[in-house]
């Protein structure tokens, strides 16, 4: 069977709600060729469950040509099972190694509700599904601030029984340290945006390689603090700030969009750590104050129509 679509760029968003009311769904105005992109055809094969990844892992790929045009062959084998168009901005930057070419870089721009494979018709086979796509930026309020994680891992502190939690949004990542009973938990989180089959989820605070420094024997320590409960304790954290983040994107989409908030699809093409402020470190000794920057994790998101490619 077939999966075909052309991804469009929204250039103009007011002219381009206003045709696609007019014309039921079919707009002439406001919107442009995307260019080349990178899309991906993510399933549920072979479990019946979507798993997890940034790139989704059963997924077959195709590059968009130079007007956004894109297509899979998908072996009917696949028709039991579900189906989801993942797109991504392709971007690259220089190798860290002499020789070797880029690296690329993939930014989320959209993703369809899943759907059936068997639920295609042979008509919709035929026909290119058009994917309109609308970047857009929002502010430092709309992001997560440093306030808003020290408040979210103070609870996680207390339910861990933890004696210290400290996080700090750096210009690139998110610093934690957690102590407990004479032992030091390191690591660096990422916010990124989600390709997840859930629509809902918009972000992902993603914990990468833990560092837990533990005193004394295993089997002493494992009676005072579990390295397995302070990991998956940090990670449930982080993922219920992305789901408090991912609500705020959502009602901020609706607010924009009026009626046409139904039927969308947003993911979150880029995070940044925007600089909101400095906080003021007093020295003893007569030594000068010190002047910490304070930054807000940004997520900017794209639209995406339809919500519901088939």
């Amino acid at each position: 069977m077939k999966i075909k679509g052309q991804l469009r760029r929204i250039t103009d968003i007011a002219a381009f709600a206003a045709s696609w009311q007019a014309t039921g769904g079919k707009p002439t105005a406001g919107h442009a060729a995307w260019g080349k992109a990178r899309v991906h055809l993510a399933t549920d094969v072979p479990t019946g469950q979507f798993e997890g990844g940034f790139v989704p892992p059963m997924s077959l790929k195709a590059d968009t040509d130079s007007a956004g045009r894109f297509g899979f062959e998908v072996p009917d084998g696949f028709k039991p099972f579900r189906g989801q168009v993942v797109a991504f901005q392709l971007d690259s930057v220089p190798s860290p190694f002499p020789g070797l070419p880029p690296l690329p870089v993939l930014s989320p721009l959209y993703r369809c509700a899943p759907f059936k494979f068997s639920d295609v018709s042979v008509a919709e086979q035929q026909e290119r599904q058009m994917v309109y796509i609308f970047p857009t930026s929002l502010g430092p309020a709309d992001g997560i601030s440093q306030a808003e994680l020290d408040d979210e891992l103070g609870a996680l502190r207390k339910s861990l029984k933890l004696d210290k939690l400290r996080a700090t949004i750096t210009s690139s990542a998110v610093d934690v340290r957690a102590e407990k009973d004479g032992g030091d938990v390191r690591f660096k989180a990422h916010v990124r945006g989600s390709t997840s089959a859930d629509l809902g989820r918009l972000i992902e605070a993603k914990a990468g390689e833990i560092d837990i420094d533990l005193p004394g024997p295993d089997f002493i320590v494992g009676l005072c603090v579990s390295k397995d409960d302070i990991e998956a304790g940090i990670r449930k954290g982080m993922a219920k700030l992305s789901k408090k983040v991912s609500q705020r994107l959502i009602a901020d989409a609706e607010q924009r969009l009026g009626p046409l908030a139904s039927l969308v699809t947003l993911s979150v093409r880029r995070s940044r750590h925007v600089q909101t402020g400095v906080r003021v470190i007093h020295l003893p000794g007569g030594l000068p104050d010190q002047q910490v920057p304070v930054f807000t994790i940004v997520g900017d998101p794209a639209i995406g129509l339809p919500r519901k490619l088939y």
